[in-house]
């Protein structure tokens, strides 16, 4: 059938059902962007098209729309995935190579379907010790040393990967062999509510390591790509003390909140220090890249990094080195409810380390949307 056929084929049916479903979902475009699945006849490119093109929309997008479908459930009419910040212009051909860097559909899959960023206390408390089961995602990396085993953090993204800093892998002496989740006190054996003894978490769960993998970009001097993933040798348990946390992988978290305040969490953990054994966090205010150029003059602050702190006296070294930077924000579950979940935008890398310094600086840490590519990327590529 022609092209020009079945694009208004498709028109027509979607303008016959009723194309008002909500369930947006994050999906991958023929262009190689970050989209959503949305009806056909509600997608900004689409309106473009017809607005530039009239009648005579070439062969080429319509060729493009057909791949774009996508589907949602329960069956709404045609939907598909669509970038709103498109124009129309010549999409790539064969000959020209996508835009690099792009998002892996099947790791932005395998990050979609998890049951993510759900704390797990009954509310999340102000104090500057977290309760207990309140942020389930938090991980440390265990070391291959009798001393300091603990030297960084992480987060659980998958039920098989935990993100960090590649600066907590690369150039340490001593290598990464398990990594602890579902801890809260390290000094003690196990975990209860201080209300109630009797209410006790379950065993930490110390899990092996299957690989780490660091960004191959990484640069120390230039402070750039310091990222990295960790994956288990296992798939971990869902539990109520071991949740993983979300990543800004849908538009409507993908946005930094830059008039709120993040969290950072860790037992205060450095390459080079440790100063607590509770779980510690406290809360940052966002500021920009050209806050943070002004205080770290020999580092080009640029995409690569998310700048937050500068509050004077805040506790900042209560986030270990790799651990997240994190906020709770929209979200859209798997099951396409619009809800609110813990969200992780940034990576603690060369900053927010400082303990009660009163230098009133900000600090550095990893864009984790900018690296959302690299994430999804490396999750498939390492899948079993």
């Amino acid at each position: 059938m022609h092209y020009n056929k079945v694009f208004w084929l498709l028109l027509a049916a979607t303008l016959l059902q009723a194309a008002s479903a909500q369930f947006y979902y994050s999906c991958v475009t023929p262009y190689n962007t970050y989209g959503r699945c949305v009806p056909f006849n509600k997608c900004g490119f689409v309106k473009k098209l017809f607005e530039q093109f009239q009648l005579s929309v070439p062969a080429n997008y319509q060729e493009d729309i057909i791949k774009a479908r996508c589907h949602v459930y329960p069956d709404t009419g045609v939907h598909i995935c669509c970038d709103e910040s498109l124009s129309p212009t010549p999409p790539p051909t064969a000959s020209t190579p996508p835009p690099t860097p792009t998002i892996d559909p099947e790791g932005l899959r395998i990050l979609r379907d998890q049951a993510c960023g759900k704390a797990g206390a009954d509310r999340v408390s102000h104090g500057k010790d977290v309760s207990l089961y309140e942020f389930p995602w938090m991980a440390l990396l265990i070391y291959d040393t009798d001393e300091d085993r603990y030297k960084c953090g992480g987060s659980l993204i998958t039920d098989r990967f935990v993100l960090s800093a590649a600066h907590c892998m690369v150039g340490v002496p001593d290598r990464i062999i398990g990594v602890r989740l579902g801890e809260h006190d390290l000094s003690k054996p196990v975990d209860c509510l201080p209300v109630n003894k009797r209410i006790c978490a379950p065993p930490v769960e110390d899990i092996g390591v299957e690989k780490t993998i660091p960004h191959s970009d990484y640069n120390n001097a230039r402070k750039v790509n310091d990222v990295a993933l960790i994956k288990l040798n296992r798939a971990v348990t869902i539990t109520r003390h071991i949740k993983p946390i979300c990543l800004p992988i849908i538009p409507e978290a993908a946005a930094i909140p830059q008039d709120k305040r993040f969290f950072i969490a860790g037992w205060g953990g450095t390459e080079n220090s440790k100063t607590s054994d509770i779980l510690q966090k406290a809360l940052v205010p966002f500021k920009t890249r050209m806050q943070c150029q002004h205080v770290f003059k020999r580092t080009n602050i640029n995409e690569n990094h998310l700048c937050a702190g500068g509050d004077g006296l805040i506790d900042t070294c209560k986030g270990d080195s790799g651990g997240p930077l994190f906020y709770l924000s929209p979200y859209l579950t798997a099951s396409f409810q619009k809800t609110q979940r813990y969200v992780q935008y940034g990576i603690v890398s060369f900053g927010g380390t400082e303990c009660g310094s009163d230098r009133n600086s900000p600090g550095i840490y990893t864009n984790v949307t900018h690296f959302i590519p690299w994430i999804t990327r490396n999750i498939a590529q390492n899948l079993e």
